[in-house]
């Protein structure tokens, strides 16, 4: 059995294996070394004892949250597209790993996996949403996030420099009470070309993860909204 970190090093190097050992192939499915350094960072830190995270692909998030949990802690991933679109990578690398039985595995859609946990009074400490990028999906994750998590626990998302995942999250800063948290990534506006970057920067449309923290269980009143 490897640590996680090893594990996710072969990865980002493209030479991580099933457990047979062949190739797993394609890994542009996965977030970036930096990303995976901050979220390892911040559980570190955190010491969550439960992180939830939608979206596993081929579990690059899983290994760094992983490599940085407690004896005593766990993760639960969401993927419903793991057995089938990404070939289990994921769940391989993660029993391959020595932490593997810290780790839970539903491959339910979102949209049943979350309700489920909520029913189940399952409270995270941490939730990192890199699903579905259309608005809708990701405003589903963001509301149960918020169900789930108690004051003081972390809604993260990655991949912000979506225009679906920018405009929502200016929705939720207006509509949940919430602290954006420095977690060490600089902003990135970087785009395809100049003009696309002058765009990013104006806009203030950045790629890096956001990290934040819930400060109460505020809701608007039913007919509350804010521009954003």
């Amino acid at each position: 059995m490897k640590e996680p970190g090893a594990l996710l090093a072969e990865l980002f190097a493209g030479k991580a294996t099933y457990a047979d050992g062949r190739s797993v192939g394609d890994t542009h499915s996965v977030i970036s070394p930096a990303f995976a350094q901050a979220l390892g960072g911040f559980v570190a830190r955190e010491k969550p004892k439960l992180v939830v995270e939608v979206g596993m692909a081929l579990g690059a998030s899983s290994l760094a949250i992983l490599s940085a949990l407690d004896a005593d802690a766990r993760l639960i991933s969401i993927d419903p597209f793991q057995s089938t679109d990404y070939k289990g990578v994921g769940k391989s690398l993660v029993e391959q790993s020595n932490r593997a039985s810290q780790h839970v595995l539903i491959e339910k859609p979102d949209y049943v996996a979350l309700p489920e946990l909520l029913a189940q009074n399952i409270q995270p400490d941490l939730v990192y949403i890199d699903g579905m990028h259309t608005f809708d999906y990701v405003a589903l994750d963001a509301f149960y996030a918020d169900k789930l998590v108690r004051p003081g626990g972390v809604v993260a998302f990655n991949d912000c420099g979506f225009r679906s995942i920018h405009k929502f999250l200016k929705y939720f800063q207006k509509h949940r009470h919430y602290e954006e948290i420095d977690v060490g990534l600089r902003p990135d506006y970087r785009g395809a070309n100049p003009l696309v970057t002058l765009v990013r920067t104006i806009t203030r449309r950045s790629n890096q993860d956001r990290y934040f923290r819930k400060v109460d269980s505020w809701e608007p009143e039913h007919n509350y909204f804010r521009n954003f």
